[in-house]
């Protein structure tokens, strides 16, 4: 799944992500690579509490849609593409 993220330079503390489809799911780094990698580990963890809650992954938003939302305003923008593999069916006895 290619979820939108969007990185705030937050001045004298490094940079800030969200990622606005996935309640909860945000972390902090001192550069922005490092924000961007753990951004991708925070997504997988996230759709692993959102799979072992017994949910379905959310649907990543559009990013052209989440750009015009002001509460994003002045941040950059990356997609994270995330492997999540979803619980085969239990075969029945």
């Amino acid at each position: 799944m290619r979820y939108p993220v969007v990185v705030h330079n937050i001045e004298y503390a490094g940079f800030g992500a969200i990622a606005p489809d996935l309640p909860h799911c945000h972390c902090h780094a001192d550069t922005l690579d490092a924000t961007l990698q753990k951004m991708a580990e925070t997504i997988l963890q996230r759709l692993e509490e959102v799979r072992a809650a017994g949910k379905a992954p959310p649907t990543p938003g559009n990013i052209e849609t989440l750009r015009n939302n002001p509460a994003f305003a002045g941040g950059i923008w990356a997609i994270i593409d995330v492997a999540h593999s979803h619980p085969s069916p239990s075969a029945e006895p």
